[in-house]
C-alpha cells in the first residue's frame, strides 16, 4: 500500500463570508494509516508537504488563487473584494503530494 498511489478523498471546506471577505479553512480527508491512538490520520500527518491551491471562479474565469494548509494550524484562507450577488465556485488542487 502507497499513499501516493491511492485514493483519498477531497478535502472539506468550511467559509465564512463578512461583508466582501470569503474566509476558507480545510478539513483534510483521512488515509487509511492510523496513529497511536488507533484514529485515522489526515492526509498532511503522512505527506507532510502536502498543501492546496483553492481557485475562485465567476463563471469560466478564474479570480483568484490562494495557498492553503490545514485548518486549525495557519490562519484561514482569504479571498478578497468579492462582489455582491454574485455566484462563484471554489475548486481545490492538491500541491506537494510527492
Amino acid at each position: 500500500f502507497s499513499l501516493p498511489t491511492a485514493i483519498v478523498g477531497p478535502p472539506k471546506l468550511s467559509w465564512l463570508l463578512q461583508g466582501h471577505i470569503l474566509s476558507i479553512n480545510i478539513i483534510m480527508p483521512l488515509t487509511p494509516y492510523r496513529s497511536k491512538t488507533g484514529s485515522y490520520k489526515p492526509v498532511d500527518q503522512v505527506l507532510l508537504k502536502l498543501w492546496y491551491w483553492l481557485s475562485l471562479y465567476e463563471g469560466d474565469m478564474l479570480v483568484q488563487q490562494v495557498p492553503c494548509k490545514r485548518s486549525g494550524q495557519e490562519a484561514p484562507c482569504t479571498f478578497w473584494y468579492l462582489k455582491p450577488s454574485t455566484q462563484y465556485c471554489i475548486r481545490t488542487a492538491a500541491v506537494g503530494m510527492a
